[in-house]
């Protein structure tokens, strides 16, 4: 029983320890939420951020790196405190498009919100390093990359400018992964000055340079004597960070839903317009159906009424057949008559050849009479060819619409032949004629008789010929009949296959469509998939970043012992500038660059700077350390090329902030710069 007494009593000690801790250091600024949110690693710091600028009252803060997050916090804690402070950003953006944009995107915001107290300096840390004085800066935000292996050499040269309550505030100190070097340096930093860690978000490091701190900061720092006091401060922040996180990401989550929500909304909208052209062409496709059933109706009944035609049509050619076989027993009758003729009036030329003188007038007129008759055939003659024409005509134009009229077209066919050898039956009788004609000139008697059977001839031709000709007018009449039939049977036919056009028409539009309702399903589900490929390209790049940080501390070890001489030459002269940062690409094609030239010789490099070759990290690549570092500092890559000579002797190399030797292999050496000095 007085053990669990003890027990309580030393955890009731130790809850009123811990709640002075944190009751110290409430503000109000810790509540605030951030105006501009974006994904950062400072995101979650903010509200220690806020808390930060209200407990230090800053004039003047500086942030070391492109970082528009933790810039923007700053500045808002500042303008809503109303401190005065000048805020600074200093760094380089990269040149690609992207990066162009988002600059863009934070002049502009900068300019809206906080024109009065921001400012970005768009150069390297080291090449603004002067334009602060001893002293004058009370917030310092450090942000670099995780790899950045030059964060001790920003931090020597920046410390001299805090002032007497001056604070450096450092992410991604909690980053222990392989080539995360960060944390190396804090750890250095916080042997010499008092800190305070945060171990969420990639952890953040807090490190009171000044030795006249504010109360509430000394309170932060005094609460690093009791671990349980530091869990709670650690806590309270981190809840509060995760709830910036959180809101950046309820309004990401509620932003892709306003896009998805309108995204659906004008599927369900093109759905609907669809919807309604498909019930319209329905309805359509309804009345070209119904049209369609109207236009086969129309289409048997013109059939029936064709077919009626057509057995009138075969009645008239039969009895057109029969008619010329009778026209043809007719003609041979004439024949045998006319031969008959003809011997009798042989008979009579030699009997009566001296009475035919007497008669010779009455012969020319009816030689005159026969040549009109003659002329009246070749008219009729003409007259029927040209029915033949149309005739054939017809016939050809039923071949071609109708088979089934193909037997009628080749009796008619039949037909035309039979009346052709009817003609020339007809010529050879008129040349019948001719012969009798002659012979009666010869003859002297009975010239009357044969004028008279002329004449009874001509009568009997002429009736023929009217017989003929209403035959022919009554064919052409069926057969003008049979074209307006067919001329009718066209244009149904053409209708029904405008009607059958606008069908497959309808029927197209209906397939496009569905195609557009199953492309918009497509589309649904291709977003589904890009969200889900771009978390896991979001988890490749994060285990590629680790990969390469495991890589760079593995480039890295402990920082090297140096006398006071090597320090004084790692310690670069105020003219020199360092180069911006570099992509990891062009650190590797510059570096295959020095290494090719004639100028570097490794060998001669690792023995002159002996401090060099004594870390094994920097000299398993003595380019990549004259590269980054020896370059600025002074160092030779060979005994022919003397970088502080070619610095001091070409300012614009030193405005430019590139490495000396890569300068002289790109530039200089086609200008004809000097190397060394001669002597």
């Amino acid at each position: 029983m007085s053990q669990q007494q003890h027990s309580v009593a030393a955890n009731a000690t130790q809850d009123l320890a811990i709640k002075p801790s944190i009751n110290t250091l409430a503000q109000g600024s810790m509540f605030w939420q951030p105006d501009y949110r974006e994904a950062s690693p400072w995101l979650e710091h903010l509200p220690f951020l806020f808390w930060l600028v209200e407990a230090l009252r800053p004039q003047q803060a500086v942030g070391l790196g492109v970082e528009s997050v933790a810039h923007f916090a700053v500045c808002q804690a500042a303008s809503r405190l109303r401190l005065g402070t000048r805020c600074f950003m200093v760094g380089v953006h990269e040149e690609d498009a992207e990066c162009k944009q988002n600059a863009e995107a934070i002049r502009a915001y900068a300019a809206d919100h906080f024109s009065t107290i921001s400012q970005w300096l768009e150069a390297t840390p080291i090449r603004v390093i002067d334009q602060f004085d001893e002293g004058s800066v009370d917030l310092l935000l450090l942000h670099v990359e995780a790899d950045d292996n030059s964060v001790d050499y920003l931090l020597d040269r920046w410390l001299s400018k805090l002032s007497t309550q001056g604070v450096v505030v450092v992410p991604g100190v909690a980053r222990r992964e392989p080539g995360c070097l960060v944390f190396r340096a804090f750890e250095t930093l916080k042997a010499r000055y008092p800190h305070f860690v945060f171990h969420h978000a990639g952890g953040l490091g807090i490190i009171a340079v000044g030795n006249n701190l504010p109360p509430l900061l000394k309170n932060l720092l005094s609460s690093l004597e009791s671990a349980a006091s530091a869990q709670v401060v650690q806590d309270v922040f981190a809840r509060l960070g995760r709830s910036c996180q959180d809101k950046l990401t309820a309004g990401h989550q509620q932003q892709l839903a306003k896009t998805l929500e309108a995204r659906v909304s004008e599927q369900s909208g093109k759905l609907l317009d669809a919807e309604q052209q498909l019930n319209q062409q329905s309805e359509q496709l309804q009345q070209v159906g119904s049209e369609r059933e109207k236009l086969k109706a129309r289409l048997e009944q013109q059939e029936s009424r064709f077919a009626q035609e057509r057995g009138r049509l075969a009645e008239r050619v039969s009895s057109l057949e029969e008619f010329n076989d009778e026209l043809k027993k007719e003609l041979m009758r004439q024949r045998e008559q006319g031969e008959r003729q003809a011997n009798e009036a042989r008979e009579q030329r030699e009997r009566y050849a001296a009475e035919s003188r007497e008669y010779a007038q009455a012969l020319k007129a009816s030689e005159q009479a026969l040549n009109k008759a003659q002329q009246e055939v070749d008219e009729y003659k003409r007259t029927l060819e040209t029915r033949f024409s149309e005739l054939a005509k017809l016939t050809s134009l039923l071949e071609a619409n109708e088979k089934s009229l193909r037997s009628a077209h080749e009796e008619n066919t039949g037909l035309t032949n039979k009346l052709q050898k009817t003609e020339t039956s007809l010529q050879a009788r008129f040349n019948e004629l001719g012969q009798l004609t002659r012979k009666l000139q010869e003859s002297e008697k009975n010239c009357s008789d044969v004028e008279q059977q002329l004449a009874q001839q001509k009568k009997e031709y002429a009736t023929l010929s009217a017989q003929l000709k209403a035959a022919t007018e009554r064919e052409k009449e069926a057969l003008s009949a049979v074209d307006e039939r067919f001329r009718e049977l066209a244009v149904l036919t053409e209708l029904l296959e405008k009607n059958e056009s606008q069908r497959g028409q309808l029927k197209r539009e209906l397939d496009d469509t569905k195609s557009a309702n199953q492309k918009l399903e497509v589309d649904a589900k291709a977003n589904r998939e890009t969200q889900a490929q771009q978390r896991r390209e979001i988890e490749r790049q994060s285990h590629e970043l680790a990969n390469l940080v495991d890589q760079l501390e593995a480039l890295r070890a402990a920082a090297p012992s140096t006398d006071t001489s090597t320090q004084a030459e790692l310690t670069a002269p105020k003219s020199v500038a360092k180069a911006p940062p570099l992509t990891k690409r062009a650190i590797k094609r510059q570096v295959a660059l020095i290494e090719a030239s004639q100028w570097f010789d490794a060998k001669w490099y690792l023995a002159q700077y002996p401090d060099i070759a004594r870390d094994s990290k920097m000299s398993a690549s003595p380019a990549r350390h004259y590269l980054l570092m020896g370059g600025f500092e002074g160092r030779n890559p060979g005994p022919g090329f003397d970088s502080a000579y070619y610095l001091q002797h070409n300012p614009d190399v030193v405005e430019s902030g590139i490495n000396p030797l890569v300068h002289y292999l790109k530039f200089g050496e086609k200008e004809q710069r000097s190397t060394k000095e001669k002597y």
